[in-house]
């Protein structure tokens, strides 16, 4: 894989160095989401969510065919959420690391 870093950035030691590498994944994360790829999956994620609510709802939890139907549609929007929570978790690291990246310089 190719080195994503400039060779012209000094960095003062290994912190700031992962500082940078993690607001830099914040910010082509929030480049990804941009593009037209990255929209089309967030949008997918926020459907398959919204779908699975509205088949949640018609379940019956009484019975229990509506009990492991359940389970099953619980599963499938716990991995659309997740999709979603790691791309806004890599989005807030990248902007935490990015503030202190600002003030490790200037201590």
């Amino acid at each position: 894989m190719a080195k994503s870093q400039p060779d012209n950035i000094h960095f003062i030691d290994d912190r700031e160095r992962i500082l940078f590498a993690e607001a830099e994944l914040g910010e082509k994360t929030i480049e990804f989401l941009n593009t037209p790829t990255g929209k089309y999956l967030r949008g997918c994620a926020l459907q398959e969510i919204e779908a699975l609510r509205d088949a949640l709802e018609m379940c019956n939890p009484s019975s229990l065919f509506g009990r492991r139907k359940i389970r099953r549609l619980q599963e499938r929007a716990h991995a659309a959420r997740y999709v979603l929570k790691w791309i806004s978790e890599a989005i807030e690291n990248g902007e935490n690391a990015y503030h202190a990246l600002k003030e490790y310089r200037d201590e």
